[in-house]
């Protein structure tokens, strides 16, 4: 019987068959599954494992699951409906494998394989056919499941049916990205004739026979019950069927050898598959913080005091430290100690954002070659939605290529020190496989660095939803910027931490500050996952331990070990708008650099134009403005970041960085954008004005006065200064904080922080001083507290809190719609329970409509959009304005033109911008966003650019403009975009952009 055939002419190429057997596909799953398990799961993972199919020992649970992912495939593929494919497979383009099909459908039938025994009806998908008749073929007693044509799933079985091996079948049922539900594993009935079934038993026996397996203990081994088991099974089998369907790694087997040969052979390639993949776990030793971080080799007090503390074991650790205070090190060295101790197989640090994940990649690089030892190789891929344009991506895939013959290219060996070499030769080692950018596999690198949507959708039920779980359970998760995301996000990372809590992850959340309920919420979280309460229901922190017995554990840094004790003076001001402002900034910052963090792009962008507009008349070049947001091509914001980076980020030696300043730092610069300066770029400001935002958010913008004090030698012993500039006052007196004046924020959010500013701030005018905790933690707590008081503005607030609470109380209901929580009121959920649909979709996908999608962000997505530009002279299409770069959109195949296709997908990414939601109501519909001849840009929306940054579309070329200093701006109807000057030094771009 065939199993799999060669679509893409690899087998063929090398001389191969044009099919490979179901048995050879089945030895080869398993095959693999047997080296992922002794090689990439951690030991928690593979504890667990053992306890549902082992009987609690380990080496059994190994074999069970090498027969068990091994029978994915078998009984669905095995049967007349299926085999009979192979005879219509093929087309015009590929004649052989046509002929091929036809003459092993003849060898068949002379063979007596009964491949007519069937009635032509729509076959149901193999994987549930595998769910619904596997049961019965590894022992389930019941009478139904035993029978030949009505068989039922679990839902109505009758009592002697064996419940492990149903949920064993379901989660086989999946490996195709969904688990059925009991209704479509029923609808793989497929009337099996006694011949069907006698061959199927032959098969198994022939597979426990070569798995060296006693079949007759299966019924008291199989009894899948911890909900994370289920969830790691469903992705180890995956996992295992991707790699053994690798037709580069893995050779057809011919019918006329063996099968002791096949499996020989199986074992061999799916041992040379794992290395190359290294889908193998880390495998650490004890290290001291000099050797990791070599550039701040003693922890600071602050730092020394949570190591001390730190528990020995899984756990849930909570960090709420200062900006600057060495989070991140810290981070990692637990998370190093943690994989020391507990055997995980490496480490995922979660970001806010893809600019922050691209970011600090490049520091979790420069750590994992310290961290690795000194022969190790492992993979580090940068996980979300843009990971194909991925610079950190691109040059770790490189390495990979061009392998330590490559390193006198990109090093220069005579010039740099001893350590410096030594650090870049390690850095060599840090690669990553082209094999982990295909979707859905980020997150099996053992090492990752990406957002924390994909946590986020790692508990919430989509296509291969399990597959992140997967990926997550075997690592030390770390999450940056916990007080950063939205409250339905913290309702979905909550049940995220539960499914890692019961896989026996450990998790490390990181934050400049916390609400309390925010932190109690993360404990209770951790112990449900663990199936205990605990034993300090609200903790205070700053940090904060919990172990899986549910003991919590704070440390209170005294004043002494705290590093740096921070100081601000905050200045609340009325946004004098954008005109005013601007000359605001160059009259009175002619010296240093200043930032201005605004909440809307819309409001950046008018700031920016105010200022280049002023720029020369008060003594400023235009290219000491700078702008940052999100609505750039990606390859545009990742040149202004990098610039950003450049002159205002740390030291460019990681050792020097703490010592010596910044040797490219300019006299001065202003720098403008949206929250992308808040919490995704590493670098240090001398003033700040910042409009205003949630009171945990401008602590965190606070932070960017903090950094680096070695680049501001002469600020250091002076107490910052934050402006906040709040929207103009309404006839009450108070700042508008309506909702069409508050996005992105709520507005009691906003009114809160205000009010509770306001009534500390000096009578006289000047300045309020902050203190980190001794302030920020009671302001914090006020915030999230009920307002009381007899004042008109307690009133508003009591108003604006009602509101407030009714979103929130959406949020939860929509949270509890989309996520899967592993255990409900202690009872764990069932494999009915992680079975998913066609509602549910691929997952953060705007373009399907399922009702139940998993969704990492509330909100309607806007739209995504590839930009090129059309140069009439020259009749060519190109990335960028100048013409430079030409735009080759030929089709490139997945597959058979793997690098070129990654490079092409890179280059279209880079030119990719998002449309807002509010925008496109005046817009065209998507499908006339098109271009002839759009090739590798077929079903992609397109705007087609000349030169100037104008749209082609003439329905689109008068409501945007696309500028590469500006990024992408809506124009107002009073105005013709012909007026528009696209110079990028005089700064006379319109003021009338929304």
């Amino acid at each position: 019987m065939w199993g799999k055939t060669d679509l893409n002419g690899l087998s063929r190429a090398r001389g191969g068959p044009a099919w490979n057997p179901l048995l050879a596909h089945c030895l080869d799953a398993a095959a693999v599954c047997g080296e992922l398990f002794d090689r990439y799961l951690s030991a928690p993972v593979r504890a667990r494992l053992a306890d549902d199919f082992g009987g609690g020992d380990v080496r059994t649970a190994r074999k069970v699951l090498m027969l068990l992912v091994a029978l994915h495939d078998m009984p669905g593929k095995a049967w007349a409906g299926f085999q009979i494919q192979f005879s219509e497979l093929g087309d015009r383009r590929d004649p052989r494998l046509r002929a091929a099909g036809l003459r092993w459908l003849a060898a068949a039938r002379a063979a007596g394989l009964p491949v007519d025994d069937w009635i032509p009806t729509p076959a149901p998908p193999h994987a549930h056919v595998t769910a619904r008749y596997l049961p019965a073929l590894l022992g389930c007693p019941g009478s139904r499941c035993t029978g030949t044509g009505r068989g039922t799933h679990e839902a109505s079985a009758p009592t002697l049916c064996h419940p492990g091996l149903h949920t064993a079948a379901a989660i086989l049922g999946g490996h195709h990205g969904h688990v059925p539900p009991a209704g479509r594993i029923k609808d793989g009935d497929v009337e099996l004739s006694p011949a069907w079934q006698r061959l199927h038993a032959d098969l198994l026996q022939e597979l426990a026979r070569l798995l060296d397996i006693d079949l007759q203990r299966l019924t008291e081994l199989v009894h899948p019950q911890r909900p994370s088991a289920m969830a790691c099974m469903a992705g180890l089998t995956v996992l295992s069927d991707w790699v053994s369907s690798d037709e580069s790694r893995f050779a057809y087997r011919t019918h006329a050898t063996a099968t002791d040969h096949w499996w020989e052979a199986s074992k061999s390639d799916a041992a040379r598959a794992v290395a190359q993949l290294r889908l193998t776990a880390w495998k650490p030793q004890p290290a001291t913080w000099a050797h990791l971080f070599p550039g701040t080799p003693l922890p600071r007090p602050a730092q020394r005091a949570v190591l001390e503390a730190a528990p020995g074991e899984q756990s849930l650790t909570i960090l709420e430290l200062d900006t600057g205070s060495g989070k991140t090190e810290l981070a990692l060295y637990l998370a190093h100690a943690l994989a020391v101790r507990c055997e995980y197989h490496g480490i995922y640090f979660a970001q806010p954002t893809r600019a922050a994940s691209e970011q600090g990649a490049r520091r979790f690089r420069d750590f994992l070659g310290r961290a690795l030892g000194d022969e190790a190789e492992a993979n580090l891929a940068v996980v979300h939605g843009s990971a194909f344009a991925s610079g950190v991506n691109e040059e770790l895939l490189e390495s990979n290529e061009d392998g330590p013959a490559a390193l006198p290219a990109r090093i220069n060996l005579t010039s740099c020190s001893e350590d410096a070499c030594e650090d870049a030769v390690r850095g060599t080692r840090v690669l990553l496989d082209e094999w982990f950018l295909a979707a859905r596999r980020g997150l099996l690198s053992c090492f990752g660095i990406g957002t924390v949507d994909q946590i986020v959708l790692a508990a919430q039920r989509s296509r291969h939803w399990f597959l992140r779980l997967f990926g997550l359970a075997n690592k030390v998760v770390v999450i940056d910027e916990a007080h950063a995301y939205e409250w339905f996000q913290q309702r979905l990372l909550g049940d995220a931490i539960g499914w890692l809590a019961d896989a026996g992850a450990s998790v490390i959340v990181l934050s400049a500050t916390l609400p309390d309920v925010i932190r109690k919420d993360l404990v209770t979280a951790w112990t449900k996952g663990c199936q205990t309460t605990p034993d300090t229901p609200q903790p205070a922190g700053p940090v904060t331990f919990v172990t899986t017995t549910g003991h919590v554990s704070t440390l209170a840094l005294p004043a002494s070990r705290r590093t740096p004790r921070q100081r601000t003076r905050l200045l609340l001001q009325t946004d004098p708008g954008p005109e005013d402002l601007a000359r605001t900034l160059l009259r009175q910052h002619s010296t240093g650099i200043t930032g201005v963090i605004r909440n809307r792009v819309a409001r950046a962008t008018d700031l920016y134009r105010a200022a280049r507009t002023h720029a020369r008349e008060l003594g400023w070049e235009p290219d000491e403005i700078l702008l940052l947001h999100a609505c750039f091509f990606e390859r545009d914001r990742l040149r202004q970041q990098q610039r950003a980076l450049r002159l205002l980020g740390p030291h460019p030696d990681p050792r020097l960085r703490t010592t010596h300043p910044n040797p490219h730092r300019p006299r001065r610069l202003l720098l403008i954008g949206t929250q992308v300066l808040e919490q995704s770029l590493d670098y240090c400001l001398d003033d700040l004005y910042t409009d205003l935002c949630p009171f945990d958010l401008l602590i965190q913008r606070r932070g960017r006065l903090w950094r680096h004090w070695c680049n501001r030698p002469h600020l250091r012993r002076s107490t910052p200064l934050m402006r906040v500039l709040t929207p103009a006052s309404c006839d009450d007196g108070w700042p508008d904080f309506s909702p069409a004046a508050s996005p992105p924020y709520d507005p009691y959010l906003l009114a809160a922080t205000w009010h509770a500013l306001n009534q500390r701030a000096p009578s006289s005018g000047a300045p309020l001083h902050l203190r980190t905790p001794e302030d920020t933690h009671p302001i914090l707590q006020s915030i999230y507290a009920s307002a009381d008081g007899p004042e008109p503005i307690h009133a508003r607030l009591r108003q604006l809190s009602a509101a407030w609470q009714l979103k929130l109380d959406g949020e939860d209901e929509q949270a509890r719609k989309h996520s899967l929580p592993p255990y409900t009121n202690g009872v764990p959920c069932t494999a009915e329970e992680l079975a998913s649909g066609s509602a549910h979709d691929d997952g953060d996908d705007p373009g399907q409509a399922g009702y139940l999608a998993a969704r990492s962000r509330l909100g309607t997505p806007g739209l995504h959009v590839v930009g090129l530009y059309q140069h009439p002279d020259r009749n060519q299409l190109t990335w960028d304005a100048q013409g430079l770069e030409p735009a080759d959109l030929t089709r490139c195949h997945p597959r058979t033109q793997a690098t070129a296709h990654r490079r092409q997908q890179r280059q279209i990414l880079l030119n990719t911008v998002r449309v807002p939601h509010a925008w496109l109501s005046q817009l065209p519909h998507p499908s006339q966003w098109t271009m002839p001849e759009p090739g590798a840009l077929r079903g992609k929306p397109v705007l087609l650019l000349d030169p100037s940054g104008r749209p082609l579309n003439p329905s689109l070329r008068e409501h945007l403009i696309y500028q590469p200093d500006t990024g992408l701006s809506r124009t107002t109807r009073e105005q013709h975009p012909a007026s528009v000057s696209t110079s990028r030094t005089t700064g006379n771009e319109p003021e009338k952009v929304a």
